[in-house]
């Protein structure tokens, strides 16, 4: 059973169209939208703010999401995929934006529609990453402007994601099998 904690009379809220893996944990002010799914390994934590995951969102394994302060929660957008062993405190990503795996974010970051940050980047304390670029590097830069085709791109990577998970989950543990 995926540990679903309860912190300060808040339970996490699960789409009941989306997927937690039973290795996965979530605590206190946490939405999970439909269709989304989060991997084994990851821990979502609620608990001084919220934690809104939106629609067709992907958390890959090993991701550590947190809302640390009670001034900044952690909102993701729709079709955001978020690679392995990312670590998020206190920001905002828009819809469509690609996390490549290893990437740190720091509190106040906010990332633009349809951005791409590269793996193993490092997103200082209050960056703004604006729509539709790529950046890379510790700490991040800009790297090039992204094109429609790579914003689509970006976009149906996290819906095909979903799809697959919604059309698994018969066969993926559950609550019930345990």
């Amino acid at each position: 059973m995926s540990p679903i904690v309860v912190f300060q009379e808040k339970k996490p809220k699960i789409h009941k169209d989306a997927y937690v893996s039973p290795q996965a944990t979530l605590v206190g002010d946490v939405e999970i939208g439909e269709y989304s799914n989060i991997w084994p390994g990851s821990v979502i934590r609620g608990d001084f703010s919220k934690v809104q995951i939106g629609a067709y969102t992907n958390i890959q394994d090993g991701c550590v999401i947190h809302a640390h302060s009670e001034d900044a929660p952690v909102i993701l957008g729709n079709f955001v995929s978020v690679g392995s062993n990312v670590v998020m405190h206190g920001c905002y990503c828009g819809d469509a934006v690609t996390i490549g795996d290893g990437v740190i974010i720091y509190e106040g970051v906010t990332i633009g529609e349809g951005a791409f940050v590269a793996p193993g980047s490092i997103l200082v304390q209050n960056m703004v990453v604006p729509p539709r670029l790529s950046v890379s590097g510790a700490p991040a830069k800009q790297v090039r402007e992204l094109s429609r085709e790579d914003i689509t791109r970006q976009k149906e990577r996290a819906e095909i994601i979903a799809r697959v998970f919604h059309k698994l989950r018969r066969w993926l543990p559950s609550e019930s099998t345990f």
